[in-house]
C-alpha cells in the first residue's frame, strides 16, 4: 500500500491510523472504560485490561485488538502498563496525546451522530441504485 506524502500532508500520519478499521473504536471504548465510575475511584491510575475492551467491542477478533492496540502503542496515543503482580496483569489507557486527539475529533463523532440516520438512508438510496442499475441490460 502506498503510504502517503508525510512532507506534503503533515496529518497524513493520522489519516492513516484513522483509516484503519478499528483504531477509533478501540480508542474511543478506551476512554469510556478508563473513565468509568468504578476506574475513577481505583487507587491507581485509569487503565483498560484486553479481556474487558475485548468483551466491549463488538465483532473484532482477538488478533485484530491485539494488533490495533500496538499500532496505537506504536503511534503514542496508547501505553501498555504492566502491574507488579501475581500474575503480572497488562493494562492499557490513553496517553496525554491520544486524549488531546479525542477531544478534537468528538466534534467529527458529534457530526457522526447527529447525521447518522441520513447516512443510513443515503446508503440505502445508493444500495438500491446500485443494485437497479447492475440489473439493466446493455
Amino acid at each position: 500500500m502506498k503510504r502517503l506524502d508525510y512532507d506534503y500532508c503533515k496529518a497524513a500520519p493520522v489519516l492513516e491510523w484513522m483509516s484503519r478499521k478499528w483504531a477509533l473504536v478501540v480508542l474511543l471504548r478506551m476512554e469510556v472504560l478508563c473513565n468509568s465510575p468504578m476506574k475513577q475511584s481505583a487507587q491507581s491510575p485509569a487503565g483498560v485490561r484486553f479481556g474487558d475492551l475485548f468483551r466491549e467491542i463488538p465483532g473484532i477478533s482477538e488478533k485484530m485488538l491485539a494488533s490495533t492496540l500496538d499500532n496505537l502503542e506504536s503511534e503514542g496515543l496508547a501505553v501498555r502498563n504492566v502491574r507488579n503482580t501475581f500474575p503480572p496483569s497488562v493494562e492499557y489507557s490513553i496517553t496525554p496525546l491520544g486524549a488531546s486527539f479525542l477531544k478534537e475529533i468528538g466534534y467529527v463523532i458529534e457530526w457522526g451522530h447527529l447525521h447518522f440516520e441520513e447516512i443510513q438512508e443515503a446508503r440505502g438510496q445508493a444500495k438500491s441504485w446500485n443494485n437497479a442499475k447492475s440489473t439493466e441490460k446493455w
